[in-house]
């Protein structure tokens, strides 16, 4: 063969080869747009309802945590209720404490606002428009009001709800209907007809004596939340300096 014929045989023209397209046509990518679309809307439904559940039980966790400092400030408040001698117009003394079925009126060395005073307090229901109550919680420092005589008027300057919306409140008090009645049984070492039993009012002023113990009773969507407190054993050991100065 010649050499000439040869080089013209392998360098003859490159036979054409088909090269097929790669790309997305229009349908594909209407498709492919219609999934990341419903991907998108997927994961936007799914992180709204995760939000609002969070959202729901951090609200649900805030509310929890706040009636459980309220409950725990409650029970240091009235645990810290304290014999505090006042007197009359006529210098006869007594022990400041004026309880009812809905509200008390007391001074405690454990109040929610002044820290290392004692804390005149006083702690009311208030009805509202639907029928509930809120358990409201009255006060001022013994820092800024020297509390001396049973006809005081008391201007509270503190406020705090402590619980809302409850069905009920209900105080209840055990001790002795008077001082005289505790002092005759101690003396003539019998047991008598007058015994300590529970009231529904109970006044140190009149009573000249404070309850042995008293209870709190709170009721919130048929549920009852009991709270006892004990007070001091003896607190007629506050007024005998007053009898004997007037001996």
């Amino acid at each position: 063969m010649q050499p000439s014929l040869f080089l013209k045989r392998i360098s003859g023209a490159t036979p054409k080869v088909k090269i097929k397209n790669s790309g997305f046509t229009l349908i594909e990518l209407m498709i492919a747009i219609s999934i990341l679309t419903l991907l998108l809307f997927t994961g936007s439904y799914s992180y709204s309802l995760m939000s609002e559940r969070w959202n729901k039980e951090l609200g649900q966790f805030a509310s929890s945590t706040d009636i459980t400092k309220n409950l725990e400030r409650l029970q240091r408040l009235l645990e810290g209720v304290q014999p505090y001698v006042v007197v009359d117009q006529k210098k006869s003394p007594s022990l400041f404490f004026i309880g009812d079925k809905t509200s008390l009126l007391a001074v405690s060395r454990a109040g929610l606002f002044s820290g290392e005073y004692p804390e005149i307090f006083r702690l009311t229901t208030l009805t509202k428009e639907n029928g509930k109550v809120d358990l409201v919680y009255q006060s001022v420092s013994t820092e800024h009001v020297l509390l001396t005589g049973t006809n005081q008027e008391i201007s509270f300057t503190k406020q705090l709800t402590l619980f809302s919306d409850l069905e009920q409140v209900s105080f209840s008090y055990y001790g002795w209907q008077h001082l005289y009645d505790k002092n005759a049984l101690a003396s003539e070492r019998v047991t008598g007809n007058k015994k300590p039993k529970w009231f529904d009012k109970f006044s140190g002023i009149d009573n000249k004596i404070m309850p042995e113990k008293y209870q709190l009773t709170l009721y919130k969507n048929e549920k009852t939340l009991l709270i006892p407190i004990k007070l001091e054993t003896k607190p007629e050991r506050w007024l005998a300096p007053y009898f004997k100065e007037n001996q």
